[in-house]
């Protein structure tokens, strides 16, 4: 083999060699980038309806929710909201824990979130809760539009300016709700097992002073309406003003107090527990448990007051977290009716895009391991109101007449009693002397005497009721009056069932799976 032939065998051993022009080679390494581009976009875009679907191999729970998506999205008749279904498929993911605590809020129902936290917005002043499909109140506010509307705990409100509720979420309610200070809103309630009527209520700039202080016959009364920023300060300032005041005795009220900030609740447990003290226990869904401990020293100006929690069935969550730690932790006396009962704790996400989730994540429990959730925490002195605060609200488009017997009839009596004009019995027939009373009442109202219930007669009844109720708190004279002495215990829970023997009192619902009120850690319920 020649030299020649040699060489030619080793360069093809070696690999072939091939001279190209450095412009060709530049040209061909752009098209190639260009060419790859392309075939990617290509591909993006022809299975773009199946972009959604990263991940699904190791998250393969959710491969229906993606299907499902990735279906409407392509083949629904009409244009999809896509931003519509993902925020719908959250809000249904919340609802489906059957969790009336945990919600997904978007922006707007955050926005209304954070005014709750810091005590101003404009509307009616009520706590409101979801029970099932229905929207109930659970709270109206002291002082608020609410309030002297004459709105009470359980109302169930089915519809808003003539627009049925059925159905909607509590956030999608209060949006409906709430509105400009000045303006008025109509809500169709239902009362117990009475007919749908219509309460006007004229809306207003809600500023929650959390915390209001009065001296009634030498006791020094607090009461707390929620648990928001800054109402461990406010307390602090009512509880140092009355000790300068010299009040031996103070009740720290919370009655239809929903609950709140439980840091706040702390905080203030801590104004008469010493610095390091267990106040109440977290337990998870594993079964352990967390100490919530006081971190400060305590107000030494508590030392010298004699303490009575004043709580009824609207009085939840951290109003029971207080509750529950003085009773177990000081010899405070609780006195009024049967607590709310709820005992969980709800935590928040933010989510990056304004919205937020708030979801039930513990118990809590009191100092001695015990949880009041559906139970409620029992007063030492039992304090149930008067009838009149049971009377049932009269639809002014009905007419009671004599002769008329129903269940209504009792609450109109009840009400005239009250008022002060004479009535007989209270039993469901509407008598010759109810008549009497009722003409008696209308002469007094320059109203037509036709001795009937109706109309203006019965929205003057009703109105004149609610302005004596606010003028006369039962539960808190009959509490001043034990703790001036005037009654012993058994004396004056005899007294308050006295006045309490006309109208059935509701027994207690079990509210472990339907409650109201709210509370966080240290976001708002």
């Amino acid at each position: 083999m020649s030299e020649e032939n040699e060489r030619h065998e080793s360069r093809f051993g070696e690999g072939r060699r091939i001279n190209i022009n450095f412009f060709w080679f530049i040209v061909i390494i752009l098209t190639s980038i260009i060419a790859t581009a392309v075939i990617t976009a290509l591909s993006l875009e022809a299975g773009s309806e199946k972009a959604v679907n990263v991940g699904t191999d190791t998250r393969s729970e959710f491969a229906k929710l993606y299907n499902v998506y990735d279906t409407i999205n392509a083949n629904y008749y009409e244009e999809v909201d896509r931003e519509a279904l993902i925020e719908s498929s959250i809000q249904g993911m919340v609802e489906g824990l059957d969790d009336p605590y945990s919600e997904y809020m978007n922006n707007e129902e955050l926005a209304q979130f954070q005014e709750s936290v810091t005590g101003d917005f404009e509307g009616i002043g009520a706590e409101v809760m979801q029970e099932g499909n229905r929207v109930i109140i659970t709270s109206p506010m002291r002082g608020s539009p609410a309030e002297e509307a004459g709105l009470e705990p359980g109302d169930e409100i089915i519809a808003v300016d003539g627009e049925s509720i059925e159905g909607w979420t509590t956030q999608e309610a209060v949006q409906l709700i709430r509105g400009e200070k000045g303006t008025d809103v109509v809500l169709t309630i239902v009362r117990g097992e009475g007919d749908p009527m219509e309460v006007t209520i004229t809306r207003d700039t809600i500023h929650l002073d959390s915390v209001t202080y009065e001296e009634v016959e030498g006791v020094g009364h607090i009461s707390i309406n929620r648990f928001q920023e800054g109402t461990t300060e406010e307390f602090e300032n009512m509880l140092n003003t009355a000790s300068e005041d010299g009040v031996e005795d103070i009740i720290i009220d919370f009655r239809y107090n929903p609950g709140g900030l439980l840091d706040e609740a702390v905080s203030m447990i801590n104004q008469f527990i010493g610095q390091n003290e267990t106040v109440l226990y977290l337990e998870d869904n594993g079964g352990e448990r967390t100490e919530i401990k006081t971190s400060d020293e305590k107000n030494p100006n508590t030392d010298d007051f004699n303490v009575h929690i004043l709580i009824n069935e609207g009085s939840a969550s951290a109003s029971e977290v207080f509750a529950g730690a003085l009773d177990d932790l000081t010899d405070a006396t609780i006195a009024g009716t049967q607590s709310f009962g709820k005992g969980v704790v709800q935590r928040t996400v933010e989510l990056g895009d304004d919205s937020l989730l708030k979801y039930t994540n513990t118990k809590w429990l009191t100092p001695d391991g015990s949880w009041v959730h559906g139970e409620g925490i029992t007063p030492d002195v039992q304090l149930v109101n008067p009838d009149y605060y049971r009377v049932e609200m009269l639809n002014p488009e009905e007419v009671y007449t004599e002769d008329v017997s129903n269940e209504t009839v009792p609450s109109i009596k009840v009400a005239l009693d009250t008022l002060g004009y004479e009535v007989d019995d209270f039993n469901e027939t509407f008598d010759a002397s109810l008549t009497e009373a009722v003409e008696s009442f209308q002469a007094d109202h320059d109203l037509e005497q036709s001795g009937d219930v109706t109309g203006e007669t019965s929205t003057a009844l009703m109105s004149d009721l609610r302005d004596y109720i606010n003028s006369n708190d039962a539960q808190l004279n009959y509490l001043i009056d034990y703790i001036n002495g005037d009654y012993t215990e058994k004396e004056i829970e005899a007294y308050a069932d006295e006045r309490a023997q006309h109208l059935e009192i509701e027994e207690r619902e079990n509210h472990a799976e339907q409650d109201a009120g709210n509370e966080e850690e240290p976001t708002e319920e």
